[in-house]
């Protein structure tokens, strides 16, 4: 190939000189900028669906695993992707602003060069199956290394968390035709469950070993136990992200409303729980958490003139391996 590039096959291009400094992408800032890149490449690919688990290990690594249904990636260069310089977009840029997929600010797009400056500042960041579907898993230190930018609870949306990035993604398709129809967000094991339920991961037997191989093979990390769990239909598969996720307002309309419907904090007796009590209840939201394979842990609770205030920290716990 003449010119700034150099042909590498099956469509893809290492770009040199000039050019490569030219279409060098912005730096990455935080971890949620991670996540958009990784969107823009599996919607650059003719994603239809895109799943992203994630999990935090140790309250620092942040664990990212992008899966979709678009065209994938020759074997024979799935060691290429994340090489600096190389695309498969040199040919054929795409160029999109702000409004197109809620980036956060308006700017070309379309070489292909992110996964070099993921791998820049990932601790690690591999293609695990290269097609049917294409699997990606990047891990960030967010500590010693990439940041996130904000807590990433699911119960309370914020504006520039993972869940939102993907929120503000969607909202593009009925403006691009090129966004993904479905995003899907969750644990390992949710997001495990829903590739099951959409027919993208088949298995030929009721074999719990057989779906943990896989689910591991596409960076979904699960136990033998949970694989089971899984089958069985007890794990919920992840549901899909869209515009209204994050910021619709719902949930601050849900604040204050108590489940017989009266108004919380406009005035009453006081309610104080005891230790007896605490242990009680710190029992049964226990017992919710784990049947969400979430765990809890200092709960408190204080009363106010009629309502009262139950604080725990809620978290997902690390996954545990079991032997086969």
């Amino acid at each position: 190939m003449e010119g700034p590039y150099r042909d590498l096959g099956a469509g893809f291009a290492r770009l040199a000189g000039t050019e490569g400094l030219r279409r060098t992408p912005a730096s990455l800032r935080s971890v949620e900028d991670a996540l958009f890149e990784l969107l823009r490449n599996a919607r650059d690919a003719g994603a239809s669906n895109i799943y992203v688990a994630s999990t935090l290990k140790a309250r620092r690594y942040r664990s990212l695993t992008v899966i979709d249904d678009g065209v994938g990636i020759p074997e024979t260069h799935a060691h290429l992707v994340f090489e600096p310089g190389v695309t498969t977009r040199h040919l054929a840029p795409v160029l999109e602003t702000a409004d197109d997929v809620g980036a956060p600010k308006a700017s070309p797009h379309g070489a292909g060069l992110s996964l070099h400056h993921i791998k820049q500042s990932a601790v690690s960041a591999e293609v695990l199956s290269a097609s049917s579907p294409t699997a990606i898993r990047a891990v960030f230190d967010t500590r010693g290394g990439l940041p996130e930018k904000s807590l990433q609870s699911a119960s309370k949306p914020r504006p520039s968390n993972l869940l939102a990035v993907l929120a503000r993604f969607s909202r593009s398709k009925g403006v691009s035709p090129r966004t993904p129809q479905n995003f899907y967000h969750g644990s390992p094991a949710s997001i495990l469950a829903r590739l099951l339920d959409n027919h993208i991961i088949q298995i030929g037997s009721d074999s719990a070993a057989e779906l943990r191989r896989r689910a591991n093979a596409l960076g979904l990390e699960v136990s033998l136990r949970t694989a089971q769990r899984v089958m069985s239909g007890g794990v919920g598969g992840a549901e899909r992200v869209d515009a209204s996720t994050v910021g619709s307002g719902a949930e601050k309309r849900l604040r204050g409303v108590m489940v017989g419907g009266g108004k919380a904090g406009a005035g009453g007796p006081i309610l104080n729980l005891g230790d007896e009590e605490l242990e009680e209840l710190s029992v049964v939201l226990r017992r919710a958490a784990r049947a969400s394979y979430l765990d809890l842990s200092g709960l408190a609770a204080e009363g106010r003139p009629g309502e009262i205030v139950i604080k725990a920290r809620v978290y997902q716990p690390e996954e545990e391996y079991e032997d086969d």
